[in-house]
This record gives structure tokens, C-alpha cells and sequence, in this order.
């Protein structure tokens, strides 16, 4: 096992700074942590400190090189920055690399005062609704996590791959059947985070909605911060999170998963159907085969060849059985392109379940939005209860002027192409204020740019995306810290080509963060 960094935080003096020309006493540390967000916002309250901790998270990826190995010290440091008081931690939905440090900086979480907890709807344990939705998912979850198991060493690189995003979905490693919620009994990381969250922290979580009214915990509220909440839309609306039946959505393929070892004893390619359709093909002769439980030989009509078509009701028992060969093994090569699907679409579900929220403080707003999709944003940029998958339309008054006046983005799913709408960039472009942007990223973690055809890249963080953010705000990259650290020690490190400060923000790098300071 590899020894924990043993960097040792900054001193008492370090935590306070001297606000420059314009700036209100606002600072935004994103942690270099590789793949996962972890932000500690600070709001200067008449020189004291006030602080709050938006998601804490690191992930492998499918690279297996997204964990620096540098998040049980950024806690530390975060414990000791903070003197191990929050006014405020919110997660803004379960994914591991937006709640993995919860679990594994357990032990400093417990150790420090936390005044409010803020989680998405979606987790709420009072929602009969959203209760129901979680346990669909858990279902499913653990349906492609048995799948998985059965398969043992045959998985295909399409199946691989499914399985990183099902570890992050579970917080879970290897092909152990872990569930998505809190219930998980000695579950992965993400159970154990959900459950230091909700129960172990001494506070009772807030399950935020869109247009809830944001309960600040006093020292906050002193501070004259205020919060509104953009998202996620609410439980009622989940056609626009694709959510109206989940079975449906995914479920043709995930119906057929049975519990590991009944279809399959994990030595063997995965049967393309569960055990119980599992029938043979009807003879044509009479009294051959049990009618009731068979299938009719033109079943199987469209995987005969022409010429034998004609004959096709005159064929023996066995050739019948040569016929549903060839369809069989048709759906096997497209059984694990299924899995991927399936368990992508499971990861974007958790994405737009997540929190969007839009801080004030004196005047400075602060855009954070989690990893949400399309559905989150079309709720609140169109202000629209119904689906529209070419997010048409005028953008609300709300939007416009949100839009138009923001002053900090956190830029959504680490760059991710499917996470900040073209629409919301131009017109961030427009405003013309180069207002400050931070993407918490690491290169080269998910999919690959296409070498020719930059439209067809499937790169996280997303290339072009980066490039406009690049052009419409001052945007900063948790990586472009470069450290690494090596035997427990931080080995290297690279200072960042920041942004040039103007009157109102700037940028400080410090050990293994960016600041942005407002």
C-alpha cells in the first residue's frame, strides 16, 4: 500500500489574506486532487472566515491514472485552513469522484464542527419518490454488477469499461456487487461517505430542489450570503433527467441479467437471454416438441437464408436449432456494446441529479453546477418542466440574467462535453467580462481527442469545450499544477501559467491548489 503524502499544512497565518482592489473577501481553492472536485469556499465576515467545502471526490477513470494520491492531504489541509469548523458541506451528488474523500478523510470529518449538510432531492430519505427512483437504481446497479461477476475473466474491452463507471457510480472495485446507496452494508467508498454524511457528522442534511429556499446556517447568513438553487429539477419532473421508467430506459437488457452462476458459471461467454427463455425451437413434425413452451419455426424466419425459406416449415428439430445458433450468437457480439450503454447512462443519471446552485456575496455571484446534463440546465435556462433534447427556445429572464452577471464558474463534469450547453457558452462569451472559471481535471483520464476529426473527440476534459470557456472567461485547470508525489512526498511541482490578475479577481497558486480570489 502506498504511504500517504506527508505534507504538512500551512500555518494559521496562512489562512487569511488581504483582499485586493474590487475584491470583496471571497476566495475559491480548488484542490489538485487529478480526477474529482474538491473546493473549499471562504467568505471574509468583518476578517473572519467563514467556510464551506463543495464536494470532495477522486476517481480512478477508466485510464486507472485519475488518483494523484493527493487527497488525504488536500483534507488535512482543507481541516486545517478551516480551523475544523464548516459552516457548510455540500455534495452535489454521489459519484465517487465528487464524495470519495468523505470516506477516506473519514476521520478528520468526524473530528471537525460541521453546522449544515446540503444534498440533492434525489437522496432524500423522506421523498416516497425519490426513494423509489434510488432503489431502481440500486436495482440496476447491482443487475450489471452481477453481470459482470458472471463473466470473470471474458469480459470484453466494451465490458471493462463499463465496469470504471460502474465503480464510480458504487464507489466499489473489482466485480463486487456493491449497491448504490447509503444502505450498502460494508459497502464501497460511496456508502460510507453517504453514510458519514447523513448520519455521522451530527447534522441533519437539507435535500435541496430546484426553487427550494436555501437554509443557510447562521454564520453564513451573518455573513451576508445568500443562495438560490437552480437545481436539480424537482422530484415530479424526471422526465427531464430521463427518468420516467428506468426498467424501460435500459431495462431490455438489464431484465435479462439473472443472479451470477444461474445463466452462467462464469467460465463461459454470458447467455444473450435469462434461463427461463431458454426454449427450444418447435419441430415440424407432429407430436414433436411441447407447443406450449416452444418457439414457432417462423420465430427464426428473418436468420434464414431466401432459397431456404421456402422449406423452412419442413425442417428437422435440429436445423432449427442451427437457425437460433446464428441469432444467438448475433445478440452475444452486441451484448457488452449493451452493458456500456446501460452503464453510462446510470452514470448520467447520478450527474443530473445533481445540485446547481448560485451563491451572492456582496455583489460577486459564484456559478457551481456539479456534473449536470442537459435536463438540469433545461430547467432552469428555459424554465421548462417538459424534455427537449434540442434545447430550444429563449432562455428565461432568469437565465439571461444569471448569465449575464455571474463572476465564478465552476465548469461542469470536469469539462465533459455533455455538461456546459454551447448556448450557456456563447453567451458567456457575449458578456465580454472575462469573469473567473475552474475546471477540476486530469488529462487524459476518460476517452481519447479523435486524431483527425477534433467534432468526433471523446476526451475528458473536452478540447474545444476548454478552448471557447478559454476565450469567454479566465479559465484555470486544477492540472495545470503539475505534482506528483513520490515514497509519501511531493516530489515535484510546476507553477501554473495563471490568468493576469485584473482589478476584482486573480489567481495564487499554493502547494497543490489554485486560489481564485474575488
Amino acid at each position: 500500500m502506498a504511504k500517504k503524502p506527508d505534507h504538512k499544512p500551512e500555518s494559521a497565518a496562512g489562512k487569511l489574506w488581504k483582499p485586493g482592489t474590487k475584491e470583496v473577501g471571497i476566495r475559491v481553492r480548488m484542490y489538485r486532487v487529478g480526477f474529482g472536485d474538491f473546493f473549499l469556499l471562504t467568505f471574509l465576515n468583518d476578517g473572519k472566515p467563514v467556510h464551506v467545502v463543495v464536494d470532495c471526490g477522486v476517481f480512478k477513470g477508466t485510464s486507472q491514472t485519475g488518483d494523484i494520491h493527493s487527497i488525504e492531504a488536500a483534507v488535512a489541509d482543507m481541516a486545517d485552513a478551516t480551523d475544523k469548523h464548516l459552516a457548510l458541506i455540500v455534495m452535489t451528488h454521489r459519484h465517487a469522484d465528487h464524495i470519495a474523500g468523505f470516506a477516506r478523510g473519514e476521520k478528520i470529518f468526524k473530528a471537525m464542527k460541521v453546522d449544515a449538510v446540503w444534498m440533492p432531492i434525489w437522496e432524500s430519505e423522506y421523498s416516497a419518490k425519490a426513494l423509489a427512483f434510488q432503489a431502481e437504481l440500486t436495482k440496476a446497479a447491482q443487475d450489471l454488477q452481477q453481470h459482470f461477476s458472471a463473466l470473470g475473466a471474458n469480459s470484453t474491452d466494451a465490458e471493462n469499461s463499463a465496469r470504471k463507471y460502474m465503480e464510480n457510480a458504487t464507489g466499489e472495485t473489482g466485480n463486487a456487487a456493491g449497491a448504490l446507496g447509503a444502505a450498502a452494508a460494508a459497502g464501497g467508498s460511496n456508502a460510507k461517505a453517504l453514510e458519514l454524511l447523513k448520519r455521522g457528522l451530527g447534522v441533519t442534511p437539507q435535500y435541496c430542489q430546484a426553487g427550494d429556499k436555501a437554509k443557510l446556517p447562521k454564520a453564513l447568513a451573518d455573513a451576508g450570503l445568500s443562495c438560490q438553487v437552480l437545481g436539480p429539477p424537482p422530484v415530479d419532473d424526471v422526465d427531464l433527467m430521463k427518468l420516467m421508467d428506468l426498467s424501460k430506459g435500459v431495462g431490455q437488457y438489464l431484465a435479462g441479467i439473472e443472479k451470477a452462476g444461474k445463466a452462467n458459471d462464469g467460465k463461459g461467454p454470458r447467455a444473450p437471454f435469462a434461463p427461463k427463455w431458454d426454449l427450444e425451437p418447435a419441430a415440424a413434425m407432429e407430436g414433436e416438441g411441447d407447443k406450449g413452451a416452444c418457439y414457432l419455426p417462423l420465430s427464426f424466419l428473418e436468420w434464414v437464408t431466401q432459397p431456404e425459406r421456402k422449406a423452412w416449415r419442413e425442417v428437422s428439430l435440429e436445423e432449427a436449432r442451427a437457425v437460433r445458433g446464428k441469432m444467438e450468437a448475433s445478440l452475444e457480439r452486441w451484448n457488452p456494446i449493451t452493458a456500456l450503454l446501460a452503464a453510462k447512462q446510470l452514470n448520467a443519471f447520478l450527474n443530473n441529479q445533481s445540485l446547481v446552485l448560485l451563491f451572492t456575496f456582496k455583489g460577486k455571484k459564484l456559478l457551481f453546477v456539479g456534473d449536470a446534463q442537459a435536463g438540469n440546465w433545461e430547467h432552469w435556462l428555459f424554465d421548462t418542466d417538459e424534455a427537449d433534447k434540442k434545447a430550444s427556445g429563449k432562455f428565461s429572464k432568469q437565465a439571461e440574467d444569471i448569465l449575464s452577471s455571474i463572476d465564478f464558474y465552476k465548469v461542469g463534469h470536469h469539462g465533459s462535453s455533455n455538461a456546459t450547453p454551447k448556448r450557456v457558452v456563447e453567451a458567456m462569451a457575449a458578456t465580454g467580462r472575462k469573469f473567473a472559471a475552474m475546471c477540476s481535471t486530469e488529462d487524459g483520464v476518460y476517452g481519447n481527442e479523435h486524431p483527425e476529426d477534433p467534432s468526433k473527440g471523446t476526451e475528458v476534459p473536452r478540447v474545444p469545450l476548454l478552448a471557447a470557456l478559454g476565450k469567454a472567461t479566465a479559465l484555470v485547470r486544477s492540472d495545470q499544477i503539475a505534482i506528483k508525489f513520490t515514497g509519501g512526498k511531493e516530489a515535484a511541482r510546476v507553477p501554473a501559467d495563471l490568468p493576469q490578475a485584473v482589478p476584482g479577481r486573480r489567481f495564487e497558486q499554493g502547494t497543490f491548489w489554485i486560489d481564485c480570489l474575488l
